[in-house]
């Protein structure tokens, strides 16, 4: 409901408890510690343009204008998802660089190499996954069901025929099936926004972004040149509730 919103934390870093002695006063005196993160809303805008002949000639005639807007809509969410993942102010892409995205943002990176020097090996996928895992603080790894390591799809299907070459009923199933599939309890997703070689490792409700004001999708009827553009504008901006909680991996290889 502003422009700015702050995505506050609380936590204690270390042990409160300690061993209690009557007539004793205790010792020390823990104090949480306090973050916060702040998300600014940043406008985007899309005119997708409509002709009148499209209009007139098309099946669906004057309800074609909901289609295109429907269109519209499914293509925002894409667009969004790509500026939240990839997003960096410093990017030549003038759409990616509205704001840092999840990427950017995260606290811990490791890194691929085809020798020792990296953390882990570039074409070794097991490889990778566990170099996250390692760089992931295990204060955060309570319940790896609430943890999702997002892929490209070279690196996902990588992992698919890993466990085909198993031959076992998982590997089966990965093979032929649709299955979602795991690494030590946690999800494995491909995304299609994901950069080649790229993985994140995050809790899903750790991912946080943000819409200030409705999304507007206004026409804009232009009788001269027999066309009506769909002006779309929207505010928005992304962050983590942690970014301790976050781990990027980048220049796997395959």
């Amino acid at each position: 409901q502003s422009h700015t919103h702050d995505i506050d934390r609380v936590g204690f870093a270390s042990r409160i408890l300690q061993a209690a002695e009557e007539g004793t006063d205790p010792t020390g005196d823990p104090k949480p510690n306090f973050h916060t993160n702040t998300l600014e809303s940043k406008e985007a805008i899309a005119v997708p343009s409509l002709t009148d002949s499209t209009l007139e000639d098309n099946i669906e005639e004057e309800g074609f204008e909901d289609t295109l807007i429907d269109l519209i809509a499914d293509r925002t969410g894409i667009d969004l998802e790509e500026l939240f993942i990839n997003g960096d102010t410093e990017s030549t892409d003038e759409f990616l660089a509205i704001t840092d995205g999840w990427l950017k943002k995260a606290a811990n990176v490791v890194q691929g190499a085809s020798d020792d020097t990296g953390d882990f090996a570039s074409n070794d996928v097991v490889d990778m996954f566990d170099a996250m895992l390692g760089a992931v603080p295990k204060k955060y790894l309570r319940n790896r069901a609430e943890w999702t390591f997002y892929v490209d799809w070279d690196i996902e299907d990588d992992y698919r025929n890993i466990l085909r070459e198993r031959g076992t009923g998982l590997g089966d199933s990965a093979h032929t099936d649709a299955i979602t599939l795991s690494y030590k309890g946690i999800r494995v997703r491909d995304n299609s926004n994901m950069p080649s070689g790229t993985a994140l490792l995050v809790p899903n409700n750790n991912l946080v972004y943000g819409i200030y004001r409705d999304i507007r999708i206004e026409p804009e009827r232009h009788a001269r040149r027999r066309s009506t553009d769909f002006v779309t504008s929207l505010r928005v901006d992304c962050h983590y509730e942690d970014e301790n909680a976050a781990v990027v991996a980048k220049g796997y290889e395959g």
